[in-house]
């Protein structure tokens, strides 16, 4: 089993990978404040942890990506039906605010330049250096699951999409055909 580190951040106890603790320099020189590294695939980690921990009837997934010079993680919430999120939500507002200050920064359009945020602080005082260049949070389920097969299936029936009313054999076939699984369709019929 990995050796993990635990620390508290704004009143929610998490758990991280040991080498997110960093304690030397770059030239392996010890470090007079160790700090955590949060990175593009620890983002979501917390995201859930936080998730899970203050809201565990909503349901939360997080992704993650590199490209040429950067990264980006991606963080889904949605209630336990599938159904997104009342924006004006405390919860929405609570979840938003808690990942949102976990960006490493912001794409400045006016200046064409990226602006670096601002690390943060745990509980105790301990340095959070966040890594994750770009950072969406999402109201909704990841395309692939069964509460977006849900939303598929049930547009489909009702004609939202351009081949207008289907039936539901039809739905089913054109769902597989936008990648969704024999299981995660089942599934979603069960609760369709």
């Amino acid at each position: 089993m990995k050796n993990k580190i635990k620390f508290t951040w704004c009143g929610v106890n998490f758990e991280l990978p040991a080498e997110c603790l960093r304690t030397t320099d770059y030239w392996n020189k010890p470090l007079e404040n160790p700090y955590i590294y949060i990175g593009r695939k620890e983002c979501p980690a917390i995201a859930k942890q936080f998730v899970k921990k203050k809201y565990p009837q909503l349901l939360v997934w997080g992704s993650s990506d590199t490209f040429a010079n950067g990264n980006s993680a991606s963080v889904y919430v949605c209630n336990a039906d599938g159904t997104p999120l009342d924006r004006a939500s405390k919860e929405w507002k609570d979840i938003y605010g808690f990942v949102d200050q976990m960006s490493g920064g912001r794409y400045n359009g006016m200046e064409d330049i990226y602006e670096y945020g601002d690390s943060g602080t745990t509980d105790n005082g301990t340095k959070l250096d966040f890594g994750t260049k770009y950072l969406h949070i999402n109201n909704e389920a990841p395309h692939g699951t069964w509460p977006s097969a849900i939303k598929t299936i049930k547009g489909l029936l009702a004609g939202e999409y351009v081949f207008g009313v289907l039936s539901l054999d039809k739905a089913i076939e054109k769902a597989k055909s936008y990648g969704y699984s024999e299981s995660t369709i089942k599934k979603a019929l069960e609760l369709v």
